[in-house]
């Protein structure tokens, strides 16, 4: 087979009608076997080149009356090409219509013909191959309806690794698709079949085409609606409230929050927590850019999920609490009280230029600049106008990407004022870098700046996943309540004016849910109040203890007295009185005092008839007290006794 000449081999290749078909074939298994048995692929590459090989091989494909076999055999030498070279790809997207003609072999496939059903999966490791480099072509021949028609209508009939492929290539080509894509509509109901599918590697991977469907809406700045349209969010809670039940059992129902670290962490166990992270940033974002879908979700099962969720690992009670944050806002205070980024991104943001060789080392020089941390000369190159604040260079990457990577907190705040756009960055948002090196002060200035926790990255990873991957403990503190620091920063006087104004004409408008919000405080404080006393990790103690005091603070005195008075929160003062009494007995925890005696001020302001006898009894007062020090009454006294 190595002494075949290459020209003649070429020859057949090009042949296709009559008896010819049969020479064809024969150079087709030829090269097939020249590819794959060879111990020396340069030499390979010599005798047989991609640069006339490919464009040959790809012409096979758009010959209409190529029979199924020789297709088959086609798609096999190629995926050999593709396989031993990566580069490859570009010589098959370099031919017109060679793309569009694989995925339409998807399209008219015969499962119950063995040839024609080999050739189909020969075609999604053609394309699983090609999305590695090239999935934008791909997209554009579509493909993507064409593999998910496949998944749906044939996925029971063919190898689970055909399946498995088929899903790889969706996961790429769904980065691709706009909002305004005609084709989004078949798109989503397809995902939201395949969200119930049985191989539990295609339903996960439908879950993970939502996210990055809605991170594309997100960064459009459209409203991800439209992608709850099939059962989205009653999907997302049923798996949300199935991972709380799947990790809780009988010994185990009354601990939320179950360590690993006394059993251990199988790798079902990752993958669940990871599920309930991709669940929980799923259901924010929609939160977040949907008004009707929030509405919705506020209306459905969505507190019995929460509880179930409650009862999981760590991981997931963490990240369940990190969706009840969100959800208190927009309860109490609304959608208006969310951070709106400082620069839109539907639009063209000025300074994406390509740089010639000058303006290339002058960037250069800036991101040394930030490196090596020289606030002032990044100072004089956005106000001498020499770049824009929201400058990207070739590789997708902002000033204030590198600026949160490596520069000052200075550098960070400068260009948030500046109107840099926060959520901005090809590969990574700022946050994400944040994250990813660790820096707990340019994370909550971005996010006063309105940066979305919830986006993703190109490995489809949120700013808190890679902050718990790199062990960035303050990081990942802050990023699991983002609320706390995701407040409106407002710019100058006349801003200031402007919103005092705005919110004086709006101040007929309801805040938040007010047909709801009262709902949601009666069943989960008293929750969230348990959960805090039947778990011993810090962790979820100290996000319990955030979300009771926000709760309590939206709290009117009507409404506690009445969730004190239901049957569920008839224990509620004392629960909550043990609660500021254990906290404030920790030494070292001047966080969690402050919160505890946040939320002492407010039982008293609203309750202190039901509180202030609990208070006295366990001791509170005399701790608070304690806390306080010697009161200025007391300190006079001990300076004037000298005096007499």
């Amino acid at each position: 087979m190595a002494d075949v000449d290459p020209d003649t081999l070429l020859e057949w290749l090009q042949m296709g009608q009559g008896d010819e078909r049969d020479m064809q074939l024969i150079a087709l298994e030829q090269l097939c076997m020249l590819l794959l048995m060879s111990d020396n692929v340069d030499r390979c590459f010599e005798t047989c080149p991609p640069r006339t090989f490919l464009p040959a091989l790809c012409k096979i494909f758009l010959d209409e009356s190529a029979p199924d076999n020789v297709l088959e055999v086609t798609a096999r030498a190629i995926t050999y090409y593709l396989d031993v070279s990566a580069e490859c790809t570009r010589r098959i997207v370099g031919v017109d219509g060679a793309i569009k003609a694989l995925c339409n072999r998807l399209v008219v496939v015969e499962l119950n013909n063995r040839t024609s059903r080999d050739l189909a999966e020969q075609c999604v490791k053609v394309l699983e191959l090609i999305c590695t480099r090239e999935s934008g072509a791909v997209f554009e021949a579509g493909g993507l309806n064409c593999v998910l028609t496949f998944i749906r209508d044939s996925g029971h009939l063919v190898h689970k690794d055909t399946l498995h492929s088929a899903m790889a290539v969706v996961s790429r080509l769904c980065g691709k698709m706009e909002p305004q894509d005609s084709s989004l509509e078949i798109c989503v109901e397809s995902l939201s079949s395949l969200l119930k599918h049985e191989d539990h590697q295609v339903s996960d991977g439908a879950l993970r085409c939502f996210a990055s469907l809605a991170d594309r809406f997100t960064r459009r700045g459209v409203d991800p609606a439209p992608l709850a349209k099939h059962g989205l969010t009653e999907e997302l809670l049923s798996r949300m409230a199935a991972a709380g039940g799947t990790a809780s059992g009988p010994s185990s129902a009354c601990k939320p929050g179950r360590s690993s670290t006394g059993a251990p962490s199988t790798a079902a166990d990752s993958k669940l927590s990871n599920q309930v992270s991709t669940i929980v940033s799923l259901l924010s974002t929609l939160c977040r850019g949907s008004p009707v879908v929030t509405h919705d979700l506020l209306r459905s099962e969505l507190p019995d999920s929460i509880e179930s969720a409650l009862q999981g690992d760590e991981r997931c009670v963490l990240d369940t609490m990190r969706l009840v944050d969100l959800l208190l806002v927009l309860l109490f205070e609304g959608r208006k009280a969310l951070p709106k980024s400082s620069a839109g991104s539907t639009g063209r943001i000025p300074g994406l230029r390509r740089l010639d060789s000058s303006g290339e080392r002058s960037h250069r020089q800036l991101i040394d600049c930030i490196r090596s941390k020289d606030t002032d000369a990044l100072i004089d190159a956005i106000d001498t106008g020499a770049f824009e604040v929201n400058f990207m260079d070739d590789v997708g990457q902002t000033l204030l990407n590198w600026a949160s990577a490596f520069g000052t907190q200075e550098m960070v705040e400068f260009l948030c004022e500046r109107g840099a756009d926060v959520n901005r960055g090809q590969r990574s948002s700022s946050l994400h870098y944040a994250a990813c090196f660790g820096r707990p002060q340019v994370a909550k200035t971005l996010l006063r700046h309105g940066a979305n926790p919830d986006l993703r990255d190109e490995d489809g990873k949120t700013p808190l996943d890679k902050a718990r991957e790199r062990g960035h403990s303050e990081v990942v503190a802050i990023l699991q309540s983002p609320g706390d620091w995701m407040c409106p920063v407002n710019k100058g006087d006349e801003k200031k004016k402007k919103d005092a104004n705005k919110d004086e004409e709006e101040c007929n408008e309801p805040k938040g849910d007010p047909e709801m919000a009262p709902i949601y405080l009666k069943r989960l404080l008293p929750v969230f109040a348990q959960t805090f006393q039947q778990t011993m990790l810090p962790s979820i103690r100290k996000a319990s203890l955030a979300l009771i005091r926000k709760m309590i603070h939206f709290c009117s005195e009507a409404l506690l007295k009445e969730v004190c008075d239901s049957d569920a929160g008839h224990n509620l003062p004392t629960i909550l009185v043990e609660i500021t009494a254990t906290v404030l007995d920790q030494e070292d925890d001047d966080d969690g005092h402050l919160l505890a005696l946040q939320i002492i001020r407010d039982l008293v302001d609203k309750g202190g008839d039901l509180f202030l006898d609990q208070l006295a009894r366990l001791g509170v007062i005399s701790k608070v007290s304690t806390l306080a020090g010697p009161s200025s009454d007391d300190e006079n006294e001990e300076e004037s006794k000298p005096e007499k």
